[in-house]
């Protein structure tokens, strides 16, 4: 059956394995190599409370580990000693028993949150390619709110969707959550690291209950040594196993700390696209313009996969259509909507009603198909984008004003964040999907310096179907820019 399609979205979520990436180097603690990655043993621990102003107690001072020293992650298309070992049950397991201590709450908090910023800004970048990590953005911010005080850390949790949780609990939740991706899957790489990095002047001043609640629960790394553009930069370049080499060009005089969460996602898709199939063909763009774009499909004559897919009928002013394509074992996978022919809105308008409807609302609509026709576009591209002013527009204004991070440093020092960056990469092909996303959070103190066709613009989403949370959601103006 041929569907014509207006314009095309596709929502994005990723939720997959992690490895462990040792590298050379100190950390604040003497007796292990600590680089910012996931740890496997998440066992539970009672949350550490950081609502107390009066710990003047101040980090260590710490050497930074080596950003060039790395280990590669692993290729999910080459079988590891682990897999080999026989022990993948036990490992699926655990994640997913993480998985199920996964509140809803803190789930729904960060995919609300992805939600309004994604409709915000694809309305903003009409035309564009563009793609946002909400479990990036998250967990960076989530970090960043155990240095919060007072009105500041209210306000911060109100916009984060944390509302009256004790933040000690929102803590243990992001070590499940991120536990949880831990070997989740043989068949996908997924990597997450976060960082602290502090200009070693500062650190001096820094409390150490902050540092030791971000080290505890998220796993971060503390770096007091080598607070350069060069030294940051190469660490993410690392951590995104080379897709982001840079997130920071400078450092101001006024910058004295950056809070960077880093994800590098590989999966292969459970039934892969045979390349032969794959043919050039028209893509529509939003201005009615064509352009040409290599199609994905699966052929009749081939064992294609059954898929979870939507189809709205004829003449529905509100109809999509929709696909899932599962990676791995299963409990990942790529979601494709794409507004039918008759769908009276544009691209920018459906995101917005995605985002006001719930994009649960649409996932209630996919049933099993065996024989679903589906095209879907090869597509690459980048993207950046500052963050402040979202936030400002969700709410948060304290966050960025002198006064509300004594959790992180007393009086005479007085951080605020001076800006957040945001940077992703994607790209979809017949073997499966390769992404990353970069959230740095930057501290400036003042006082010291029928089928399926996406052959129009679309969205896209990668999402653990486990516990329903979104890693990346972008949309996919056109597949040819890069």
């Amino acid at each position: 059956m041929e569907i014509k399609m207006k314009k095309f979205m596709i929502l994005f979520t990723v939720l997959a394995m992690f490895f462990l990436v040792s590298c050379g180097g100190n950390s604040k603690d003497g007796d292990k190599t600590d680089t910012g990655d996931t740890t496997v043993d998440t066992g539970d621990t009672d949350p550490t409370d950081t609502g107390d102003t009066g710990d003047t107690d101040t980090a260590e001072p710490t050497n930074p580990t080596d950003p060039t020293d790395s280990t590669e992650p692993t290729d999910p298309t080459e079988p590891t000693d682990t897999e080999e070992g026989g022990n993948w049950e036990a490992k699926y397991k655990k994640a997913d028993g993480h998985a199920e201590k996964v509140s809803e709450d803190v789930v729904k908090a960060n995919n609300d949150l992805g939600m309004k910023m994604f409709s915000r800004l694809a309305a903003a970048e009409a035309g564009k390619n563009m793609m946002i990590s909400p479990l990036s953005i998250s967990i960076a911010m989530a970090m960043s709110t155990n240095g919060a005080t007072d009105e500041n850390l209210d306000e911060m949790k109100e916009v984060l969707g944390f509302g009256e949780m004790e933040l000690g609990d929102v803590n243990e939740q992001f070590k499940h959550l991120i536990a949880s991706l831990v070997a989740a899957d043989k068949d996908l790489v997924l990597e997450i690291a976060n960082s602290i990095w502090m200009r070693e002047d500062y650190s001096l001043d820094v409390k150490a209950a902050f540092t030791d609640v971000l080290q505890e629960f998220y796993d971060a790394a503390v770096f007091t040594e080598g607070f350069t553009v060069e030294n940051i930069n190469a660490w993410v370049s690392e951590k995104t196993n080379g897709k982001i080499e840079e997130i920071i060009k400078e450092i101001g005089p006024d910058v004295v700390m950056f809070l960077i969460n880093a994800i590098y996602f590989k999966a292969a898709w459970t039934t892969s696209f045979n390349e032969e199939n794959t043919r050039e063909g028209i893509f529509t763009l939003s201005d009615g313009t064509e352009t040409t774009a290599d199609f994905m499909s699966f052929a009749e004559n081939e064992d294609a996969p059954t898929l979870l897919a939507y189809s709205s009928g004829w003449g529905d002013k509100d109809g999509f259509s929709m696909i899932r394509i599962p990676y791995g074992r299963d409990v990942f996978a790529f979601y494709g909507i794409v507004p039918s022919e008759d769908n009276e809105s544009n691209i920018d308008d459906f995101i917005a009603k995605i985002a006001e409807n719930g994009f649960d609302s649409y996932l209630s609509q996919l049933r099993e198909e065996g024989d679903f026709q589906l095209k879907l576009p090869k597509f690459k591209f980048e993207y950046e984008k500052p963050l402040v002013e979202i936030f400002k527009e969700l709410g948060m204004e304290k966050a960025f004003e002198e006064g509300g991070f004594h959790n992180i440093a007393e009086l005479p020092r007085d951080p605020f964040i001076s800006n957040i960056l945001h940077k992703t990469f994607i790209e979809v092909n017949e073997a499966g999907t390769e992404a990353a996303a970069v959230t740095a959070v930057e501290y400036s103190d003042s006082a010291n310096p029928g089928g399926f066709y996406a052959n129009r613009p679309f969205i896209f989403v990668i999402r653990d179907d486990r516990t329903g949370s979104i890693l990346f959601i972008g949309k996919v103006e056109n597949p040819s820019a890069e």
